[in-house]
């Protein structure tokens, strides 16, 4: 009997072990879409590889950061570690205070690998894939975030310390506990691998920092296991990237690390998420590291504020909210944006109020700044008695926002120029008489883009025209640009095939606008913003 609980036992243990890893694994298409497939990786074939989460750092915010990101990095090693996966710790440049340790042996130890990539032992800083994209991040100044004062002052602590403040640290911070029975330690390329061919081990997962510098680029990192054929991912909640929010694309911190998030997933390698080997919820950094309170600007109204077919057809150009940001960024006494787009296709304001977008979408945006609001298009077709209703409608969503968003500047806008011009005089003045008895500052941006028309009267507009219109004849030009409708039309955001379609009745007739007829409104949105902006601020001082 005893025996037979004593094989019952190890049996069980065994089959603990062996119980795969159940991870989904996310990446992104062409255009940007977010992609999942599951998979099941055993964890005798899977290493974890901690980079760079040093003891200190030059950059006194990304210190702050690790600090909060490290205990839940250790939850995840210590399960990892208990279901079989191997756990190399790799802060760069630190070998010295391993040497002779069981961990760091174990990775010197490995035999060389018959199958040795090439250039394994440098950084790598491009693979093919990303070799025609456009870098998302501009990091050319070390993408340090720290106020400059509080920046001088951290230099001088660690310098008081003994440290070279370009480069302090030592150590992998202590959070992290290092098994010296079953880790192993490296900063090498070279040692990494041997160390994963020997023990058979194809998956790999990466966390730690910096994402768009070490996490990517070290010998050991995400690019160099993409292109020699491991099957790597990165934990994209448990990493951190060098960008300052005043560089390109002047987003947030935050929103830098997750648009370089995207650069991995779409280009170089799928990306996993903490909880799914620990439960929970994924990591979130806490406001005490999002930085200075930046501006919240919310863009309310139809289709020509969605900008939906210029994302579409051109998702990594700037887009509207887009453009909007780095204009005011390029103001440099302004203070920082960040630019909401909650403009819907077919939307007019009673369908915002009634199908309840409302409340789900803006009601509960938090700390508003100012909120443009342009309907009146697809109200003018859908809503009855239009012009008794619409400014009806138009004042009860006010005061929803004046309730909702007591702190915020509400900004009356007038439509674009439309097909009919007696139509977008009569919704834009109804829209004048709303803001003069709610006493708001109109931003009528009519004018402006009428002016630029002039240059050309269908130099801002795509052209969407149904394949079913095309004569047989020309429909091998239009098969590269049809988009797959229940009615399949051609889609195209500039004049490139007027020339061959130009003459078909209708060709120009979609009003909306593309890249450049965006650009005009967010120009124009930034210098009616501006001077608001300002005045504000001094009257705050």
């Amino acid at each position: 009997m005893k025996a037979l609980v004593l094989l019952l036992a190890l049996t069980l243990s065994c089959y603990s072990v062996e119980q795969p890893l159940s991870l989904t694994l996310q990446s992104r298409n062409a255009t940007g879409t977010k992609q999942s497939v599951s998979e099941q990786w055993m964890p005798q074939h899977t290493a974890i590889i901690v980079c760079d989460m040093w003891d200190l750092h030059h950059c006194k915010n990304a210190v702050t950061r690790e600090g909060e990101m490290a205990p839940r990095m250790n939850e995840v090693l210590e399960k990892a570690r208990s279901e079989g996966v191997l756990i190399i710790h790799a802060p760069s440049d630190c070998m010295k205070p391993y040497e002779g340790t069981k961990a760091r042996e174990r990775a010197k130890s490995a035999p060389q690998s018959v199958r040795l990539p090439d250039k394994i032992s440098e950084w790598c800083k491009k693979i093919p894939a990303e070799e025609q994209a456009v870098y998302p991040l501009d990091q050319t100044d070390g993408g340090e975030d720290d106020d400059l004062v509080e920046h001088a002052a951290w230099a001088k602590e660690l310098e008081a310390k003994g440290l070279n403040p370009k480069a302090p640290w030592t150590k992998q911070i202590d959070i992290l506990r290092i098994d010296q029975d079953k880790d192993a330690i490296s900063d090498s390329g070279v040692e990494i691998w041997n160390l994963l061919e020997a023990r058979g081990i194809q998956n790999v997962i990466l966390m730690g920092v910096h994402l768009n510098m070490c996490v990517s680029g070290r010998p050991f990192g995400l690019r160099q296991m993409a292109k020699n054929g491991k099957h790597v991912v990165l934990m994209r909640d448990l990493t951190d990237t060098m960008y300052n929010p005043q560089r390109w694309p002047f987003v947030s911190h935050i929103q830098g690390t997750d648009i370089f998030i995207k650069h991995i997933e779409s280009l170089i390698c799928p990306t996993i998420t903490s909880d799914q080997l620990i439960g929970g919820q994924s990591f979130t950094f806490t406001k005490a590291t999002a930085g200075k309170k930046r501006l919240q600007i919310l863009l309310l109204g139809d289709s020509s504020t969605e900008a939906g077919i210029p994302k579409k057809m051109a998702p990594k150009e700037p887009q509207f909210e887009d453009v909007v940001r780095i204009l005011l960024a390029s103001e440099k006494d302004l203070p920082a944006t960040d630019v909401i787009n909650l403009g819907l296709s077919g939307e007019y304001i009673r369908r915002l109020i009634d199908s309840g977008r409302y409340d789900k979408a803006a009601s509960k945006l938090p700390d508003l700044d100012y909120i443009f609001i342009r309907y009146g298009l697809n109200d003018n077709s859908k809503r009855e008695n239009f012009e008794t209703n619409f400014p009806k409608d138009f004042h009860e969503l006010l005061a929803l926002l004046r309730k909702d968003h007591p702190a915020a500047m509400l900004i009356p806008m007038t439509v674009i120029p439309w097909a009919n011009e007696e139509m977008c005089k009569k919704i834009n003045n109804l829209v004048r008489q709303v803001a003069a008895e709610e006493k708001l500052t109109l931003f009528d941006i009519y004018p402006r883009y009428e002016a630029e028309l002039k240059n050309g009267p269908n130099m801002l507009n795509y052209r969407r025209f149904p394949l079913s219109k095309v004569p047989d004849n020309l429909k091998p030009f239009a098969t590269p640009y049809v988009q797959p409708e229940p009615d399949p039309k051609i889609i195209v955001l500039d004049n490139h095939l007027d020339g061959i379609f130009g003459y078909l009745p209708g060709w120009y007739g979609d009003r909306h606008p593309n890249l450049a007829g965006y650009n005009v409104i967010a120009d124009e949105t930034a210098k009616f913003l501006a001077p608001i902006i300002r005045a504000k601020r001094d009257q705050a001082k």
